[in-house]
């Protein structure tokens, strides 16, 4: 039986249901039973579409990375103009590249904290149940172009943030902002980073952070270093982990 055709039947037991005596606990295994089929259907949704020609092979990191990069850049920046949804990718990257945030394009956008009974992410649609099929394609499209362009091994686009790891909308002002440096306003969003003697025990501000293809380099050591860790008789994990003092980190808007 087709995933249509199932789902089709399990709406009619549960129409048929509802005029059971019974139909509580009937109503609420067909209801998850139709989520499940539904999440099945819709889970690899958000993918790159068939006629969209990205070459992977220039890419400095995998697929399910540049996926992760352009889901956020659509739920987060996709109305700001194209300089203000590069800023926001740029911003992901210099994260990916700071040894208090994880290496992994998706495990940054993914990353998350609880805040006394509330559960914060750093990118706040993550943690607003956001389908991850985008709904408008066009839109979608865009944000996958974006994506690899900023992720090209030999990408062209310099850090229009200024190595920013932080930033707000700018119709607000959040406690966290006080202290920190604003390296720009792109858009409707001020970014930030933190002076250069905010804290005596941070990594040093990072060289290449406006050389051009700073993140290819850094995903080319950091993939090395993690064969280098699965290489390893003692090594529990190929993860490669990176090092550094645990920070409390502010969210992101």
């Amino acid at each position: 039986m087709t995933l249509t055709k199932l789902m089709s039947s399990v709406r009619l037991r549960l129409r048929w249901n509802f005029s059971r005596p019974a139909a509580p606990r009937a109503l609420s295994i067909a209801a998850c039973l139709l989520w499940s089929l539904a999440s099945v259907g819709t889970a690899h949704a958000a993918d790159i579409p068939a006629d969209l020609q990205i070459d992977l092979s220039s890419i400095a990191v995998s697929k399910d990375e540049l996926v992760c990069l352009a889901l956020n850049d659509y739920y987060e920046a996709r109305s700001e103009e194209i300089a203000g949804r590069l800023a926001v990718a740029r911003v992901v990257l210099n994260r990916a590249m700071d040894p208090r945030f994880p290496s992994n394009i998706c495990d940054v956008i993914k990353q998350r904290k609880m805040q006394g009974n509330t559960l914060r992410c750093q990118f706040s649609w993550y943690c607003e149940n956001k389908v991850d099929a985008p709904l408008d394609p066009k839109v979608w499209r865009d944000s996958l172009k974006i994506a690899a362009a900023v992720l090209q091994r030999d990408s062209a686009i310099p850090d229009p943030t200024g190595g920013a790891l932080w930033y707000h909308a700018s119709f607000t002002r959040p406690s966290w902002a006080i202290g920190f440096e604003s390296t720009t306003i792109i858009g409707m969003h001020v970014f930030y980073r933190e002076p250069d003697d905010l804290h005596g025990t941070l990594p040093p501000r990072k060289p290449f952070i406006y050389r051009l293809n700073a993140f290819a380099e850094f995903v080319a050591h950091r993939n090395a270093h993690a064969v280098t860790v699965a290489m390893a008789p003692e090594a529990e994990s190929s993860i490669a982990m990176k090092s550094g003092s645990v920070f409390s980190q502010p969210m992101a808007r």
